[in-house]
């Protein structure tokens, strides 16, 4: 063996962790540790937290990246890391690929089943909707949400002039209304073609954060929604991801969000193995330099 394996870990910036801060950095850290045990002293790790001054002194002298954030000056960099030859996961293609106006045009496919939505400008204008009778979801267009107010539901079309104004005031310049759809809600965790898991969070409800309990039970093809979660991360370029389905009474299928680098809570340790077998054998395909002991 020549030198070892030099990988950079990038944490999530703090202001797009909305409410799953420690989380966040919880599967980072998981993985760093399973990726020492499999290496042991062939591995050379650099962590770096985007806040610290000490993101502004990156080199470009690694072999694997495993990177949650999302500002462009460090999309950029893992742009030109790629470029040099380094392996990036999740890339900063695919992480740009799930801001939300883009991830929308992707998971519009009608076998996402993806809810009726429209793209707005944050400004006052009549416009001719279509019919939610249950209302809408106004959610901000580029990132996630970064807070709690950043995916609102509105009862009434009427009352999105306030919502927009709200949006406007923070800096927000365009947003996706989207009709509300009921049912039970699941989310799901991934590693592109190699791991899923499926869980149940309650019924749906108007506030996002609140769980209620429903029908845990609904009948619905669970191998269908992981095909299709793992379609919809080959079409987004994602490695690892995350994402929510809502499943009607009748069973039917309705992907509602997907996002890179979930904090995959429910299932760290059990993900993490799947994330550093992914990653080395990624390596491996690409011709990288691997210890022989792989």
């Amino acid at each position: 063996m020549k030198n070892s394996l030099r990988v950079l870990t990038i944490y999530r910036e703090i202001k797009y962790s909305n409410r799953a801060v420690v989380e966040d950095q919880l599967i980072l850290d998981e993985v760093i540790q399973t990726l020492m045990f499999y290496l042991g002293d062939n591995i050379v790790i650099t962590k770096i937290h985007p806040e610290d001054i000490a993101s502004k002194l990156l080199s470009f002298n690694y072999d694997l990246v495993f990177s949650m954030a999302q500002e462009e000056n460090i999309l950029a960099y893992l742009d030109l890391l790629e470029a040099r030859g380094a392996v990036v996961l999740n890339s900063s293609k695919s992480i740009r690929n799930c801001f939300r106006s883009h991830l929308s045009l992707v998971l519009q496919d009608p076998i996402f089943s993806y809810p009726s939505y429209i793209q707005l400008k944050v400004e006052p204008y009549l416009f001719k909707v279509f019919n939610s009778p249950y209302g809408y979801w106004v959610k901000r267009g580029d990132f996630h949400a970064l807070a709690d107010n950043d995916v609102i539901h509105i009862d009434s079309i009427e009352y999105l002039s306030e919502v927009l104004s709200n949006f406007k005031s923070r800096g927000v310049e365009e947003v996706i209304l989207q009709k509300s759809i009921k049912g039970e809600l699941f989310k799901f965790y991934g590693v592109r073609d190699k791991y899923f898991q499926l869980r149940y969070i309650g019924k749906t409800n108007n506030n996002r954060y609140l769980n209620k309990p429903g029908n845990s039970k609904v009948n619905f093809n669970r191998e269908l929604v992981e095909t299709l979660a793992h379609k919809a991360a080959n079409l987004l370029e994602l490695d690892f991801y995350g994402g929510d389905c809502v499943i009607t009474a009748e069973g039917g299928i309705h992907f509602i969000d997907f996002n890179d680098w979930p904090s995959f809570r429910t299932c760290r340790q059990e993900v993490a193995i799947k994330i550093v077998e992914y990653a080395l054998s990624k390596l491996k395909s690409e011709e990288h330099f691997v210890s022989s002991s792989l």
